[in-house]
């Protein structure tokens, strides 16, 4: 039998280099197992509980809004202006008569819409531009790059400012503002993610076979590049929630009579020494919102990227 030559294939070596590869896939056979080692190892992340628990109780607030808050957000009653907590009125209410807890109960409505839809639009764009930025480099990277920093050199408070002062202040402009503002996270983050996959070359022999760049970016690199992004936007979801609420303070963001927890706040802050429940129980929920978006993120960020770990 004549020797074997350098072009026929080392199937032991092979076999041996993919070894771990095939132990892990053998070892969660289908996608709901994959799913629930994640959810196990979530599950070990105490804080990660209790900030999902603490949103899952917001979600379902919002949702059944109407039929929890005991009043209307919007009813007015002359005879109980500014009256403190009491058994009718568990917050208290406004200097209109307002029932603060159902205020609150539909402000979450707002919060929420505010988090998911910003981030979603900062998320979407930023990974899109991101994405393009590492792929092509060059002049596309060099835009994408004078954008995000110039983004990044104001803070984000000072962005939504301009940019709600100089459109129409109202739900959709904070919305478009918040998601202008973030996206810069989410395209540097894609974009490190990209120039990193690009040498791969699995990236190599999708280009040597023809693949066009659009498939190559949509199918292959974005889907890879923006697992740890999806952290982020956790994490993120609470300062848009800070932001929205800054701006609605400030009397460029979400307008009255809609129950948001800014307008709340503002309201509520010159009659913090005689009618404190104005301003403090929405101040609360703020808090309590912003800190769970928090807990969830850091579960998630130390259950997806592994390195982080010894870090908890």
């Amino acid at each position: 039998m004549s020797e074997r030559t350098s072009t026929e294939i080392d199937w032991d070596g092979l076999l041996e280099e993919w070894d771990d590869e095939v132990e892990r896939i053998s070892s969660a056979e289908s996608r709901f197992e994959r799913a629930w080692f994640f959810i196990k190892d979530l599950s070990s992340h105490r804080l990660s509980i209790i900030g999902g628990v603490l949103l899952l109780g917001v979600a379902v607030i919002a949702i059944f809004a109407p039929q929890i808050a005991p009043y209307s957000p919007t009813a007015i009653s002359a005879t109980a202006v500014r009256a403190p907590p009491s058994i009718a009125h568990p917050m208290g209410t406004d200097s209109l008569g307002r029932d603060i807890l159902s205020r609150v109960i539909f402000g979450t409505r707002i919060a929420l819409m505010i988090a998911i839809t910003s981030m979603g639009i900062a998320f979407v764009v930023g990974s899109l531009l991101g994405a393009l930025a590492g792929y092509y480099g060059g002049w596309v990277d060099a835009i994408v790059r004078t954008a995000i920093d110039t983004t990044w050199a104001f803070p984000a408070i000072i962005m939504g400012l301009a940019l709600a002062s100089i459109l129409e202040p109202d739900l959709t402009t904070v919305l478009i503002a918040i998601g202008l503002v973030f996206w810069g996270v989410f395209a540097r983050l894609v974009r490190g993610e990209v120039l990193s996959l690009r040498e791969l070359d699995f990236i190599k022999a999708s280009e040597a076979i023809g693949l066009s760049d659009t498939k190559i970016i949509f199918k292959h690199l974005i889907p890879n590049a923006i697992i740890p992004a999806f952290v982020v936007v956790t994490l993120q979801m609470g300062n848009a929630i800070a932001v929205a609420a800054s701006l609605s303070f400030l009397g460029l963001g979400v307008q009255p009579p809609t129950p948001s927890w800014g307008i709340m706040l503002s309201t509520g802050r010159q009659y913090i020494t005689s009618a404190w429940w104005i301003s403090v129980f929405p101040g609360l929920a703020i808090v309590l919102v912003i800190m769970s978006f928090n807990f969830l993120g850091e579960g998630l960020r130390d259950t997806i990227d592994p390195k982080l770990e010894d870090k908890r």
